[in-house]
């Protein structure tokens, strides 16, 4: 083999060796850069999804906010309609009560609350109070009882007082107390269900 062939086949050689050399380097690069690549990918996968829950997170606490809020102005609405029908509903009562007052029926119903009390009291004296707007059924009442009967310095309604001062004991049969109460634990169930 001559010069000349020994130095073009170490050429090729070097050649071929140069170009192998190269092309694993080059796959080993693509390789890496791949491998980047996917790694990229992944971790924008992941930062993506974090973003999406964290986005879907503030939208639910946003919705819940907002609904909170409408439920607490429904309760509000609600709560003030309650409040006006309720006043509304005692504002008849309270009529119909003034009107109660004007018929027969009221005289007997003293009378009864009399009996009552004196059969609570016993033996043990007591006093019996009507309000000052019944001063004219005073006498009436008193002669139909058979017992003394007061006005009350304050204004009650209607209705009677009792009080059994022994015993410390105020029997309260008076309207402004029936109505106080009842206004206290009344509670309006309306709609469909109570219909």
């Amino acid at each position: 083999m001559t010069t000349e062939e020994k130095l073009e086949n170490f050429y090729n050689h070097s050649i071929e060796s140069a170009h192998n050399e190269a092309e694993r380097l080059i796959n080993e690069h693509q390789a890496a850069l791949d491998q980047l690549f996917s790694e990229h990918q992944e971790t924008k996968k992941r930062q993506a999804a974090a973003e999406l829950a964290a986005e879907k997170e503030k939208l639910k606490r946003e919705n819940n906010k907002t609904l909170s809020t409408e439920q607490l102005q429904i309760k509000r609405t609600l709560s003030l309609k309650n409040m006006e029908l309720k006043n509304k509903l005692f504002a008849e009562v309270e009529e119909k009560l003034l009107a109660f007052k004007k018929t027969p029926e009221y005289e007997t119903y003293l009378c009864q609350k009399i009996k009552a009390a004196s059969d609570f009291a016993q033996s043990s004296a007591i006093e019996f109070y009507l309000d000052a707007s019944d001063s004219a059924l005073s006498d009436t009442i008193s002669r139909k009882a058979g017992v003394p009967i007061q006005i009350y310095p304050e204004k009650f309604m209607g209705g009677l007082r009792a009080v059994i001062p022994e015993k410390h004991i105020l029997i309260d049969n008076s309207f402004a107390a029936m109505l106080q109460e009842e206004r206290d634990s009344f509670i309006f169930e309306g709609g469909h269900v109570h219909e």
